[in-house]
Order: structure tokens, then C-alpha cells, then sequence
């Protein structure tokens, strides 16, 4: 490790220690929407890392690029609109700035939306850290008009601006060899002009503290305690706190609302005021992604547009997910099932049993799992980059009203399709602790990825698409009817929507792919040891005589009331590690990737029912803990396994009748 001294930052003699095997480091920070993963992943492709910042559930991604004679660690910060508090990635931004002191910032910054996205700007302008501009999305811009006087913003921030087009890699090479320039510096920068009285307020603290940054001292006028805490020696930070106290309470009263408040609009004051100076708007023809986007958006047709497009989704993963299972499927039988049996012939039962057992867990994972779930995740990259998912939050709002939520909390209902951890990590987004609840719930209940293995895995290839679709429905119903129950029973505060529509825009195939390939890849590195192990337990427990026991203890209650063999509830236990573990495992019981052969379609049916409504996997359960706490985790648990359990039932009785 390489340790070095700040002179220059914001931290007065804290020392920065960077891996030795970087010789700088580039943070990427923007508002969400804006272009920044796509520009990222253009720059290191997928060979990153994702990791949460430490004693935090906020992902950072990481990755290296040599240009020149220079490896550059480049780290993408979460998506955030300013250096507040209000959110945890906003928080985890923060503190990633005071204490890891990156080399240079890029602040990616959407051109159809400079206003808003130089409130950001400005802030980070008050850290003494080098920055770079990269104006992105100027094509979308030029099609709406907008014309930006690069020099004169450049000149006007007094840092180097380089337009770009991320999903083109248009101005990527610019940007970056602008931050690694050694002539980039922090004079010369522009300030917010604040009122008079904050001024005066910051000249008071410079007479006091004259070692300390300019932009440390507006956070302390602002209370932000962590901030200067993290910025400060413990006893300067103490000494700064309480006199900027004893003076924003004088400003308060003269001003007659909060110093953040008058903070805040100076801020958006100064970034509409630099707007109206290098902007210029020309008029120009409707084009026909604005015709495209006003049909995705209206009430009636955006609608119908939309369970289109589920509909749609779910026959893809359909179609082509069991096009590759089934060649997989054929290609581990021909290949390794059948040749394995064949050589372990006449071996010890206990040894053979547990390497076939391993080896058709090897199978599952493969043709069972991986097919559905990155042909979803695919999809659903699609989604997020073209800016789908904002309309799908702005055409729902009315819907997510009458279950106490608002349009915004479709994107982590959304999001809880693909898994349902950082759908009820997103859920930080929501405005009050009640919504969050809602929130979670319902995601708790969305059937993710792994879910839709199974209903698709089973029901879809051996009953029926449209059986399948009605376990949707049924689901749909359910998440329903429980935030109506939810929306009515909780109590606590109600907001409303407002939220940006980000430009549509076609997804960057390098980012869809790299988005697609880290959820995979997760999915490999976390389910597959699991999954191997667990069938090598299963094959152990089996030689041993242990499973038959069990078994046969569960078969009344498993054949009696709910339908199922006995072998169905020992691979539902196993579904609470990873819920596609639960098909694979009941894979691995029967002998078969051919269920058609051991179950009734009735069987499959109530199986996949009990299988994406009972408790959340382990994974899920370890984040609602987190964001929740053991109580309403433990609430949430109980309520999915007897709600599955109920529905398991009914749907036996009345398949019995028919």
C-alpha cells in the first residue's frame, strides 16, 4: 500500500492510502438516469468489481483501465442528486469523497437536464478535488433543441467540460485524458454566489478557521455534523459546529425558514442563472422518439403498451429459456449424467450417490436456472437503459396510490422481478418508514427471478404458457389485495410523485451485456456452491436412509393435504437458501429434468404456487432484517408461508374436484 499526504483537500493533515497497484484513482458521480453506468462500463468492460461500501448495503462498482503509462482505478459512485443525507447512497457518496479522497472526480451530467443536474455540480465544485465535466447525452439534447455554449460553461464552472455520448463512447477517451491531465487544478473554480447573510456568516468562520475549506464551513452552516466530522480533527470539527450554530440561528430568523432551505435555493438559483447563459433554445420538429415516448405515456395506450410488453417478456424468457434447457439438459445426460453412472458402476453406494447427486446439481444450475435468468436480466437491462421503467412509475402512480405507495415504488417492484435484494435495497428511495413497509411486503411476495424459474422451468414447459401466466395473475392478485390491506390498516405519512422521466434512449449493448453477465456471474459464484453442496448432502442423507425417514414423517400432511410426494417438501426446505434451489433439488430428487414423468400437472401446478408466495430466501431475509429489523422481518415470514400454505391447499381441494 502506498500512503500519501493531502495538502490540497478539504482534510487537513488526514492521510489517503491507495492501492500501489493503481497510480490514480477516478470517481464517476451523477444523477441517476444520466448515462453514467453506460460510460463506465465503455470504459472498463466487465472485468469490475461490485462490493458494498463498508458497514453499508450500498453497492460500489469498481474497475482498472491502463492509459498511457497510467492504471486507473475507476469506481462508480451510486446514482445521487446531491451530497445530502436523505438517502443512504447519498450518505455513502459523502463519506466515500472525505475518506477515500479520490485523484479526480467526472461528473457525468445529462445535457437534457443541466439546471437540475448542476445542483449536484455545484456542490461538488466546494471539494478541493480535481473534476471533469462530461456533458452527456448531447445527441438527445440537439433533438430538443437545446444548444450548450461548451466554452462558456466550461469557463463559467472554470473546469474542463468535454461533451459527450456515452452509449457511442463519443468523447470517452476526451474525458478521461482531461482528468488525468496534470494541469487539471482546483483554482479558479466557481462559487454559488449565497445570500449576504450566509457570506457574511462564511467571512465570520474564515476569521475563526481560516485553515479549514470553504465548503466545509457551508456544510457546518447547514448542521451537516458528519460531514464536518469526517472533514475535521475531532476538536475543530466540535469548535466549528458550535459557532456556526450560534450564527445560523440568527440567519434563520431574519430569513424566516431553515439555512438548508436558503442553501438549497441560492443553490438552484446559481445553476438556472449559469443555464440562461450558455443555453439556447431553438425551435425544432417533434421527432419521432417524442411522438413514441407522448404514446408510451398516455393513460390508456401507455397501459395496454405495458402488459404488452410483460406479456411479451415472459414469452421470450418462455421460449428461449426452455429452448436452452432442453439442449442443455441433453447435452449433461449424453456427455457426463449417463457416462458417470456407467463408470461409477459396482463403487462404494455412499461415493457414487454423492458424486451423481453432485453432478445432476451441476445439471440443474445449468439447464434449470441459468437459461430463465439471464434471459430475464437481459431483458430487464433493456428496460432500465432505455428509460422504460420511469414510464412504467408514471403510468402506474394512480394504480400504486390505492395500496398506499406512489409510482416510484414500481421501480423496486420492478427491479424485485429480477431478485428481490436490491429491489428492497431501493426501497430507500421511499420517502417514510410506512411506505418502505408497503414496499417491501410486496416485493417480499413478487415472484424474482428465480421464481420465475420455477414457474416457468415447470408449469410453463410441462403444463402450459397460459397455466403459467395464470400464476402471474394469482400473484398479481395477491400483491394486490395485500397493499390494499396494507395501504388501509398502516399508519403513517403519504406522499406524492415527483420524480424526473428520463429521455428515452437506446441501451448501450456493452452496458445490457455487463449489467447481465455481474447478476449471472453473481448467481454462479453464490447459488452454484450452494447448490452442489447441497445435492452432495442430499446424495450423502440418501445413501444414509436419513431422507426416507424424513419423508416419510412429512407424506401425510405433503400427499394428505396439499397433493404433493413426500420428496417435494424436502426440496422446498432447500428453496429458502435460493428459491431456484427448490426446482433443482426436486430435479435432483426425481432423477429427471423430465418432471412430466414423476408429477401431475396439478402437482407442478401447486408446486410452483407454494414455491413463489412462502418465505423469502435467505438472502432476502438477511436484507429485510437490515432495512426492517427482526420484527417485521419475522411479521413478513410468517405471513408468506401461511398465505402459501392456505393457497396450497385450496388449489389441491379444488383440482381434486375437477
Amino acid at each position: 500500500m502506498e500512503t500519501t499526504e493531502i495538502n490540497d483537500g478539504p482534510v487537513a493533515n488526514i492521510r489517503k492510502t491507495r492501492s500501489s497497484d493503481f497510480d490514480m484513482t477516478i470517481a464517476f458521480v451523477g444523477n441517476p438516469s444520466v448515462g453514467k453506468s453506460a460510460f463506465f462500463s465503455r470504459l472498463t468492460g466487465v472485468g469490475v468489481v461490485v462490493a458494498n461500501y463498508p458497514g453499508t448495503t450500498v453497492e460500489l462498482t469498481h474497475g482498472s483501465v491502463n492509459v498511457g503509462s497510467k492504471k486507473l482505478d475507476v469506481v462508480d459512485l451510486p446514482g445521487i442528486y446531491s451530497l445530502g443525507a436523505s438517502t443512504e447512497d447519498e450518505k455513502v457518496a459523502k463519506r466515500y469523497f472525505l475518506r477515500e479522497y479520490p485523484d479526480v472526480i467526472i461528473n457525468v451530467v445529462d445535457a437534457t437536464r443541466l439546471e437540475r443536474n448542476l445542483f449536484l455540480t455545484l456542490q461538488l465544485l466546494e471539494f478541493n478535488i480535481p473534476m471533469v465535466v462530461a456533458l452527456n447525452q448531447m445527441d438527445a439534447a440537439m433533438e430538443m433543441g437545446i444548444e450548450i455554449d461548451i466554452e462558456k460553461l466550461s469557463e463559467t464552472l472554470g473546469v474542463p467540460v468535454v461533451p459527450t455520448i456515452a452509449t457511442k463512447g463519443v468523447g470517452l477517451e476526451e474525458t478521461v485524458l482531461a482528468a488525468i491531465d496534470e494541469k487539471l487544478s482546483i483554482k479558479d473554480r466557481r462559487r454559488v454566489h449565497y445570500d449576504n447573510h450566509i457570506l457574511r456568516a462564511i467571512k465570520t468562520l474564515d476569521e475563526n478557521f481560516p485553515e479549514i475549506g470553504y465548503g466545509i464551513k457551508v456544510r457546518a452552516l447547514e448542521r451537516d455534523e458528519e460531514f464536518v466530522k469526517l472533514s475535521c480533527r475531532p476538536h475543530d470539527a466540535d469548535l466549528l459546529l458550535i459557532t456556526s450554530e450560534s450564527i445560523t440561528d440568527d440567519i434563520e430568523k431574519a430569513h424566516g425558514m431553515s439555512i438548508s432551505d436558503t442553501i438549497v435555493r441560492d443553490l438552484y438559483g446559481e445553476a438556472g442563472y449559469i443555464v440562461d447563459r450558455v443555453t439556447t433554445q431553438v425551435e425544432h420538429k417533434v421527432t419521432f422518439k417524442e411522438r413514441i415516448d407522448s404514446v408510451l405515456t398516455s393513460e390508456y395506450v401507455g397501459i395496454t403498451g405495458l402488459v404488452a410488453a410483460l406479456l411479451l417478456t415472459f414469452f421470450v424468457v418462455f421460449t428461449v429459456g426452455g429452448f436452452l434447457e432442453e439442449g442443455i439438459v441433453s447435452l449433461f445426460e449424453i456427455f457426463l449424467i449417463s457416462p458417470a453412472e456407467n463408470l461409477l458402476a459396482g463403487s462404494h453406494p455412499v461415493l457414487s450417490n454423492v458424486i451423481i447427486y453432485s453432478l445432476l446439481g451441476v445439471e440443474a444450475g445449468f439447464a434449470i436456472a441459468i437459461p430463465y435468468i439471464a434471459v430475464f436480466y437481459v431483458i430487464l437491462s433493456l428496460f432500465e437503459d432505455s428509460g422504460y421503467l420511469t414510464r412504467a412509475s408514471f403510468l402506474l402512480d394512480n394504480w400504486t396510490h390505492k395500496v398506499g405507495l406512489h409510482g416510484r415504488a414500481i421501480i423496486p417492484l420492478v427491479l424485485g422481478m429480477g431478485c428481490n435484494v436490491p429491489a428492497i435495497m431501493s426501497t430507500r428511495t421511499l420517502n417514510t418508514v410506512r411506505e418502505k413497509r408497503i414496499a417491501s411486503v410486496l416485493i417480499a411476495l413478487t415472484p424474482c427471478s428465480a421464481r420465475t424459474v420455477i414457474i416457468i422451468g415447470l408449469v410453463g414447459t410441462f403444463v402450459g404458457y397460459w397455466a403459467a401466466i395464470s400464476i402471474y395473475v394469482l400473484e398479481l392478485v395477491i400483491i394486490f389485495a395485500t397493499g390494499w390491506v396494507l395501504g388501509k390498516g398502516l399508519s403513517g405519512e403519504r406522499t406524492g410523485l415527483i420524480m424526473e422521466m428520463a429521455p428515452l434512449r437506446k441501451p448501450d449493448p456493452r452496458a445490457t451485456f455487463q449489467k447481465t453477465w455481474l447478476r449471472v456471474r453473481e448467481f454462479m459464484y453464490i447459488a452454484f456452491p450452494l447448490l452442489v453442496a447441497g445435492s452432495a448432502l442430499l446424495g450423502l442423507i440418501d445413501s444414509l436412509g436419513v431422507l426416507d425417514v424424513f419423508q416419510n414423517a412429512v407424506e401425510p400432511i405433503s400427499v394428505g393435504i396439499f397433493g404433493l410426494p413426500a420428496f417435494a417438501a424436502t426440496a422446498l426446505i432447500f428453496g429458502i437458501l435460493r428459491k431456484e434451489m427448490a426446482l433443482q433439488i426436486l430435479a435432483v430428487l426425481a432423477g429427471t429434468a423430465n418432471f412430466a414423468l414423476v408429477l401431475t400437472p396439478l402437482q407442478m401446478y401447486s408446486y410452483a404456487v407454494i414455491t413463489t408466495i412462502y418465505i423469502p430466501c435467505i438472502a432476502t431475509i438477511a436484507i429485510l432484517k437490515h432495512e426492517l429489523g427482526w420484527k417485521d422481518t419475522t411479521l413478513i415470514s410468517l405471513f408468506t408461508i401461511t398465505l402459501a400454505l392456505v393457497i396450497g391447499a385450496l388449489i389441491n381441494m379444488i383440482g381434486m374436484n375437477f
